[in-house]
C-alpha cells in the first residue's frame, strides 16, 4: 500500500513539473498569444542583444506599420517608450555640474490589461510632444536631457521621469557685452551699484534698482559749458518695449528662452522665490543699456537720446501651457531729441 501511494506521488509531481515547464515555456515565447488572440511582444535581454541602438531604431519604423493584434503588457511597453525618448531626445556626453529632476504626466489607453502596438505609437507621439513643451521651458545654462525613464500603473497612468544636466553659473557671464567696451568695464560698473549682500527679488528690488541705475546712466551731464544747461531739454520723439519674446541672446543667458531680459519660468507660486544674482544683475545692467541704445541705430533721429527707462514685471502663459508661469521684466524706454542753445553740428 505504502508503494502504490509512493507512485502516486512521483506521477503527481510529474504532472506538476510538465505543467511548471509549459508555463515557463509560454512565458518565454516573445510572440505567444493570449486568450484574447493578441500576440503579445516582449522587450528584449539587453544583455544578449548585438546592437540595442539598430533594435530600436528598426521599432520605431514598426510603430508607423502596427498591427492591430500586436500587444505588450505595461512593463515592455514602457521599457520600449523609455528606449526611444533616450535615443531620440538624450545627450550623455555633455559638460555639467548639477541636475534637476521632474515629472510629466500623461494618459495611455489600456486594452485588457495591456497596450496595443497601435495604442504604444500614438502615446510615443505624445510623449515627444510633452518633451518638447518641457524643453521649451528650459531655464539653466547648458541645460540638457540626460536621462528619461516611464512607468505605466494599470489605469494608463504614464510617468516620464526627466533627468536633465545644467551648469549652475555660466563660466563665461559676459561671452559678449552689449553696452559695456568689455568684461572688465562691465564688472568694474556692476558692482559700483549692486551688492552680493542685497536680495534682488525679480519683482522687487530687482526691478527698482534696475531702472534707478539705467536713468543714471541717461542723465545728459556737459561739463564743457556748463553755463549753457539751462537751455537744455529733450523733445520726446518715440518709445519701444522690450521683453523675453523679442530679445534673444545668440551668446545664451541664464533667463528663459535666453532672453536678454530677465525671464523666469516656475509655477503658480514661484513668483515669490524669483531672485537674481548680483552677476544676472550685472547682465540686464549691460543688456538693458544695450537694447536702449541700440534701439537708435535702428533709424535714426537728431541728437536722440534715452530720456526715461521704466522696468515693470508681468507674467505670461506661454504656448497656451497651463503647468508653468513665466515671470518677466518689460523694459520701456522714453526716447527724446536733446535740444541746447548751440544745436550739434550735422555728424553730432
Amino acid at each position: 500500500m505504502k508503494k502504490s501511494n509512493s507512485i502516486i506521488a512521483i506521477i503527481g509531481l510529474a504532472i506538476v513539473a510538465i505543467a511548471v515547464a509549459f508555463v515557463s515555456c509560454k512565458k518565454d515565447d516573445g510572440n505567444a498569444s493570449n486568450q484574447k488572440g493578441y500576440t503579445m511582444q516582449q522587450a528584449p535581454d539587453i544583455r544578449q542583444m548585438e546592437d540595442p541602438r539598430s533594435y530600436m531604431i528598426d521599432f520605431k519604423k514598426k510603430l508607423t506599420e502596427s498591427k492591430d493584434n500586436e500587444a505588450f503588457n505595461l512593463e515592455d511597453a514602457a521599457w520600449h517608450l523609455a528606449c526611444l525618448a533616450n535615443l531620440d531626445f538624450c545627450n550623455v556626453n555633455v559638460e555639467c555640474d548639477d541636475f534637476q529632476f521632474d515629472t510629466v504626466e500623461m494618459q495611455i489607453d489600456i486594452t485588457d490589461g495591456i497596450i496595443l502596438l497601435n495604442d504604444l505609437s500614438t502615446a510615443y507621439e505624445q510623449m515627444c510632444s510633452e518633451i518638447q513643451q518641457f524643453k521649451k521651458g528650459f531655464n539653466h545654462y547648458g541645460q540638457n536631457l540626460y536621462y528619461i525613464n516611464v512607468s505605466i500603473d494599470a489605469e494608463g497612468n504614464a510617468k516620464i521621469a526627466l533627468m536633465t544636466s545644467f551648469t549652475s553659473v555660466s563660466k563665461d557671464l559676459f561671452d559678449h557685452t552689449w553696452y559695456f567696451s568689455d568684461e572688465y568695464s562691465a564688472y568694474l560698473t556692476c558692482y559700483e551699484y549692486f551688492s552680493d549682500d542685497s536680495t534682488y527679488l525679480w519683482n522687487g528690488l530687482a526691478a527698482s534698482e534696475l531702472q534707478r541705475v539705467l536713468n543714471l546712466f541717461d542723465h545728459y551731464e556737459n561739463t564743457n559749458s556748463p553755463g549753457e544747461l539751462s537751455g537744455m531739454c529733450y523733445f520726446p520723439t518715440r518709445n519701444n518695449n522690450f521683453d523675453y519674446a523679442n530679445s534673444h541672446d545668440p551668446y545664451v543667458s541664464n533667463f528663459y528662452s535666453s532672453s536678454r531680459t530677465f525671464a523666469g519660468l516656475g509655477d503658480a507660486y514661484s513668483s515669490i522665490n524669483l531672485i537674481l544674482s548680483t552677476d544676472d544683475m550685472c547682465y540686464c545692467l549691460d543688456s538693458y543699456l544695450g537694447l536702449g541704445y541700440d534701439f537708435i541705430g535702428d533709424n535714426l533721429y537728431y541728437n536722440e537720446h534715452p530720456v526715461n527707462w521704466t522696468i515693470t514685471c508681468d507674467t505670461a502663459l506661454p504656448n497656451n501651457n497651463n503647468k508653468w508661469y513665466v515671470y518677466y521684466h518689460i523694459l520701456h524706454v522714453d526716447y527724446g531729441s536733446l535740444i541746447t542753445n548751440n544745436p550739434p553740428g550735422p555728424f553730432d
